[in-house]
């Protein structure tokens, strides 16, 4: 099972952020006790099982900017999506080339997001990485309904990416039986910026390899006390045992390495 990969209709992203290949297994390669060699991933390529969905006006970026994509499935309510590109999705276009795409056309008054509703349709096939483009910027309220997401990923037992353009969030969840542990790679670069914020709350926090280190903290959302961190060496390693953890950074999904539950 590859990565389910999501375009939305907000602020888009350059091409060299968006990563085409995967695995729904994000691993990490253990980090050293030092931590100044660089985590690993041990995911394989999987690229032929992607799963490219389109969420409304994300569309018209994949049509506009990302030719090198096909879209396998198009959701969406069609209010943020232009006109020659709905009467393509519509099938009224008969220059349309995706005859093969599924459309799935929802009412514009709804009790979920497109993007809420592409992330359902992945999870109904199976799958459990989920890589969210376009859903940034523009409307406070439809980037914190991502955040959210994120997070309704993680107790689903996925893994989810909201990736903007210089910035990425992902939520950690762990449920009391037992430790997790996130490495941050620098890719060689020290000082790379990460912020770490509660869900509720994570509880047992310890970060090491960062400018500011902690030990066993907890972390709530009423209190931003992870905030404007940034890694030291090679690598930070931010590991608690039980809570919701959402975490910001100059990352990339490839940096961000998720061990197993401890």
């Amino acid at each position: 099972m590859g990565i389910c990969m999501i375009f939305g209709a907000g602020e888009r992203v350059p091409k060299e952020r968006i990563e085409t290949t995967g695995c729904d297994s994000v691993k990490m390669t253990p980090c050293q006790t030092d931590l100044q060699t660089e985590c690993i991933s041990d995911g394989i390529r999987c690229d032929d099982k992607d799963l490219v969905i389109a969420a409304d006006g994300g569309m018209d970026w994949i049509r506009e900017e990302l030719t090198f994509l096909k879209p396998d499935i198009f959701i969406g309510d069609m209010d943020s999506l232009s006109e020659n590109v709905g009467a393509e999705v519509t099938g009224d276009d008969p220059m349309r080339n995706d005859q093969d795409m599924t459309v799935f056309k929802l009412p514009v008054e709804k009790d979920d997001t497109d993007m809420g509703a592409a992330v359902k349709i992945g999870q109904e096939r199976g799958y459990k990485t989920f890589y969210l483009y376009g859903g940034t910027g523009g409307r406070w309220d439809h980037t914190i309904a991502n955040l959210q997401l994120l997070k309704h990923i993680a107790l689903s037992g996925g893994t989810g990416f909201l990736i903007g353009p210089g910035l990425t969030a992902t939520v950690v969840h762990a449920d009391g039986c037992g430790s997790r542990t996130i490495c941050l790679s620098g890719r060689g670069k020290a000082g790379r910026p990460f912020s770490l914020f509660g869900m509720g709350t994570a509880d047992g926090v310890t970060i090491s390899g960062a400018k500011y280190e902690a030990n066993g903290v907890t972390l709530a959302d009423d209190y931003a006390l992870g905030v404007s961190n940034e890694t030291k060496g090679e690598s930070a390693r931010i590991r608690f045992s039980k809570g919701t953890l959402l975490i910001v950074g100059d990352f990339l999904p490839r940096d961000i390495f998720l061990d197993s539950i401890e």
